[in-house]
């Protein structure tokens, strides 16, 4: 009777799960094909706006439709939205935010199958804590930046109209691949597909003895503590399947983690690293290409010919070849391939108010 028990609790959470997953996927009427998410601070904007242009340039299928849905928070919305409306022309904003006069209007600028969606990131619907006070307090940044850096994983198809699958990508990327091999891809029921990058797990968390107690699968198909880990996800390109999301209980997962390891001692820096520890190290891993990262982290090792074999380029580092930091960014030649705001001359796109 016991197994019966648990077999019925199984299969009536999957039905709920069911039943609240067609809630949130009904009434969309999208024609969008790929769905693209995107979000940073003010001051990445010129990066974001030139991995827009990297991704429209290097989309090779006419007949589907590219969506973007890029990601504000209240305070950087309207900034946002004149640097957007300046570099692209009209976007949809918001359904409560939309001029009628634009509604459902295409950009001069755009192609006819690309469409830039402007949304609000609502931190007050986010019902699961996958961080800690101690970052909203500004103990790893500001809880502004913590807001993008986190929107990612609180995605639900409403964000994305209606979509299952979404692929986030950074804003310190250029993308000279065609997302649609992405979109496409195959996570054999996994949550995400991400490169891999080689780099101690431990560099990320602190020294909580409980942490010893987690066995995580590898990619190699090893069982490792998070302590021994050398080579996992990074964060910086996406594929998601909101529903693995929800079904695999991911968000929760991550909470449970805070919970036990104390709350504000479980991450020494980049606390998203939760995430792979939530997905207990299993992902469908992306080639290398697909994220050739460090790029503005000159003393980091990348493979020959990076820079033109690369299909997204990640300046992740203190090195950016939009701001002070392009001195120690490598590839830059191909940042300004798509630096739309150089190209256009649209500087006043950025200044803010």
């Amino acid at each position: 009777m016991a197994v019966v028990g648990i077999f019925y609790q199984i299969t009536e959470e999957e039905r709920l799960l069911k039943e609240s997953w067609s809630a949130q996927t009904a009434d969309y009427d999208s024609d969008c094909d790929v769905a693209i998410a995107m979000g940073s601070d003010l001051p990445s904007s010129r990066g974001m706006f030139a991995s827009i242009n990297s991704i429209i340039a290097n989309y090779h299928q006419p007949n589907r439709k590219l969506c973007f849905f890029v990601f504000s928070t209240k305070a950087d919305y309207p900034a946002r939205k004149k640097g957007l409306e300046c570099v692209f022309g009209t976007t949809n904003d918001d359904p409560d935010k939309k001029d009628p006069d634009k509604d459902q209007a295409h950009s001069q600028g755009l192609p006819s199958n690309v469409q830039i969606f402007h949304k609000e990131i609502d931190r007050d619907a986010w019902d699961t804590v996958i961080y800690t006070q101690h970052e909203l307090q500004g103990g790893s940044g500001s809880a502004n930046a913590l807001e993008y850096l986190y929107a990612r994983y609180y995605l639900k198809p409403a964000d994305v109209d209606g979509h299952q699958r979404v692929i986030w990508i950074d804003s310190d990327t250029i993308v000279r691949g065609d997302v649609q091999e992405l979109y496409d891809w195959d996570l054999k029921g996994q949550v995400v597909a991400a490169a891999s990058y080689w780099e101690p797990l431990k560099n990320y968390l602190c020294t909580n003895p409980r942490l010893n107690k987690i066995k995580m699968k590898t990619p190699e198909g090893k069982y490792m503590t998070p302590f021994q880990v050398k080579k996992h996800l990074n964060n910086g390109l996406l594929v998601i399947d909101l529903y693995q999301m929800q079904r695999q209980r991911i968000l929760q997962k991550w909470h449970a983690l805070l919970i036990s390891h104390e709350l504000q001692c479980l991450w020494v820096q980049g606390g998203d690293q939760g995430f792979y520890l939530a997905l207990n190290g299993e992902y469908e891993e992306l080639p290398n290409v697909w994220n050739v990262g460090y790029l503005g982290k000159q003393e980091y090792h990348r493979y020959n010919d990076a820079c033109q074999n690369g299909k997204m380029l990640h300046w992740n580092g203190s090195g950016k070849p939009y701001n002070e930091g392009r001195s120690a960014s490598l590839c830059v030649d191909q940042f300004d391939m798509f630096d739309v705001v150089a190209m256009q001359n649209k500087g006043e796109c950025l200044r803010l108010p």
